[in-house]
């Protein structure tokens, strides 16, 4: 071609035949006399690569390349060329990234995904995206598009203060609002800005209160009320105040369109919105406790006032243990033949360090939300368990026996699928514990623990999963905190965490997020009890009405007192 240096410029068969032309037209001579036809001299138009940027190598004939077509099939990568420029995909790949993690897809289950998409409004619309931008900027160290983000979520920031400070914020369509605090809630905590967290908690609380419950019984409101709900509660139990989430109306009415789709997730929740409340009355009994002394008040005043609280918040915990109880029987009626143990059992090259651990068998799951069920009901019964020996320690044994009696006894199979005829003697909770089973929390923060190694061994399945789950690593906080002494459990934790990037070091330098290692006793680690059959009918009347009766009309609610020939229970004795 001409002005193209090194170009031949003979005709196409002779290029093609890598012989020199002799150039003559309309057809060459060399081509004629040796009897081939000449395809004359035009040439197809080819598109240069102009880039100034560098070429990538091709790796269409590396020996990896070539066996990968041999057996099907060919490895593709997503990485971005350099040559491509992000910005017509920047939307694309950045949303792709948010919900690549697993936590956060759970936690925004249908309303994340209509966020994303446009469909909830614009103030949610964007919000996702300075989400989306300023965590792939994050993680990628692409400072360009973290600026981005940063500036996204001001303008978002901008927008919900108007919203929020417009009269009549309590208006038809408001409830949406929740949407988008909740994803700039979790822009605050890739930030780890906690003020603007605390402007965010405020504003679910305004929302949630300003529309009520019956404006969340529709979805995906109602899966965004339970994120937000799963939200509040948390930050409850860090500042140890009472929420309006206990009050039944909150726990009834969202879904009272639909009640049978109320899942045992939403049914824990209900039971773990009570436990801030009963942190609240615990500190004010030790307030009282440390009240400065006053020489016009007479001591044993004081005394009584505080042993008044103390039984009558003892009787509010043993009421949600009892409630706790009925919701495992429930569950195990339901889906308690979906947990087994997997016969392959722990394997030395486990990607999980378990250490003593290694001779536990491997629970196996039917699914991830069953996982997550059994992880928080130990979360909760890890809370009320705590609260007990804390405040009782002398009859903290017997309570949680009597609540599990109790709650075996009125328990009914509520499923068609269940056999209406069975007893609670026929029911089999292996490999799972047994409803007051256990006295000391050391036990539900190991059932945990083997709840999540299944559950750290499937994130793919959890991320495809169209479950919700609100609470997916506050249960291992809580185990992390219960076993802080035990250096197999810590390790066994971190490499569990470490099966992801995305849970990596969750609570290593911390424990639970909650601060729940404060209420942590001795005897509630490591028990001191007896047999019964060592202590007489009488004490054990005695000890147990000091503790608990006031909330009995009799002894004979409490079969484990009354029976004919009482089981082999336990009294607690303090040190």
């Amino acid at each position: 071609m001409v002005g193209v240096a090194g170009r031949s410029k003979g005709c196409n068969t002779c290029r093609k035949r890598r012989v020199k032309c002799d150039e003559a037209k309309p057809q060459c001579y060399r081509c004629l006399k040796a009897g081939f036809e000449c395809l004359g001299y035009e040439r197809a138009t080819q598109w240069r690569h102009t880039s100034i940027a560098p070429r990538p190598a091709s790796n269409m004939y590396a020996p990896e390349f070539m066996d990968s077509t041999q057996h099907g099939f060919m490895s593709m990568s997503y990485s971005l060329t350099r040559e491509l420029s992000l910005v017509a995909f920047e939307k694309d790949v950045c949303t792709a990234h948010m919900f690549s993690n697993f936590v956060w897809r759970s936690y925004g289950c249908l309303w994340l995904d209509q966020a994303a998409e446009g469909k909830l409004g614009d103030l949610s619309f964007d919000a996702v995206r300075a989400l989306a931008q300023l965590n792939f900027g994050l993680s990628n160290r692409a400072q360009d598009l973290q600026l981005k983000g940063v500036a996204q979520y001001g303008r978002c920031l901008r927008v919900l203060a108007e919203e929020l400070g417009k009269d009549g914020t309590a208006a038809q369509g408001s409830q949406r609002l929740v949407v988008p605090i909740l994803v700039l809630m979790m822009v605050s905590a890739i930030q780890a800005d906690r003020t603007a967290a605390v402007f965010h908690l405020k504003a679910i609380r305004k929302v949630l209160t300003l529309c009520g419950p019956e404006a969340f019984q529709l979805q995906p409101l109602r899966n965004a009320f339970e994120a937000a709900r799963a939200t509040l509660l948390v930050a409850s139990l860090f500042s140890r105040r009472r929420t309006f989430l206990e009050e039944p109306h909150w726990q009834d009415v969202p879904w009272a369109l639909d009640p049978l789709g109320k899942s045992a997730q939403s049914q824990l929740l209900d039971i773990l919105v009570t436990i801030p409340g009963l942190l609240e009355e615990d500190g004010h009994i030790d307030d009282v406790a440390t009240r400065p002394s006053d020489d016009f008040i007479d001591p044993t005043f004081i005394l009584d006032e505080q042993l008044i609280s103390r039984v009558k918040l003892c009787g509010q915990i043993a009421a949600q243990l009892e409630r706790l109880y009925h919701w495992r029987w429930d569950w195990q009626y339901e889906y308690g033949q979906c947990v087994t143990i997997e016969e392959s059992g722990w394997q030395p090259n486990s990607p999980t360090s378990r250490g003593s651990y290694g001779e536990i068998p491997q629970l196996q799951f039917g699914r991830s939300v069953y996982a997550n069920d059994i992880m928080l009901y130990n979360a909760a019964l890890m809370w009320l368990m705590s609260l007990l020996w804390k405040l009782e320690p002398s009859g903290a044994a017997s309570i949680i026996e009597g609540c599990a009696q109790r709650a075996a006894v009125t328990s009914t199979p509520s499923s068609a699928q269940s056999p209406p005829m069975l007893s609670p003697h026929d029911i089999l909770f292996e490999p799972l514990r047994r409803p007051g089973a256990s006295y000391s929390i050391r036990d539900p923060a190991i059932e945990i623990c083997r709840a999540f190694d299944w559950q750290c061994r499937r994130h793919e399945q959890h991320a495809a999963s169209a479950d919700q789950t609100c609470l997916y690593l506050f249960p291992l906080g809580m185990a992390r905190a219960a076993l802080d002494d035990d250096l197999d459990a810590q390790e066994w934790m971190d490499s569990m965490l470490d099966t992801s990037p995305i849970t990596a070091g969750y609570g290593k330098h911390g424990g639970s997020v909650v601060n729940f290692g404060s209420y942590i006793t001795k005897l509630a680690l490591d028990p001191i009890i007896i047999k019964t059959e060592d202590v007489s009918r009488t004490t054990q009347a005695e000890m147990f009405n000091k503790s608990f009766l006031p909330y009995s009309t009799n002894l004979q609610d409490f079969n484990f007192l009354s029976a004919p020939n009482p089981p082999a229970n336990i009294i607690c004795l303090t040190p």
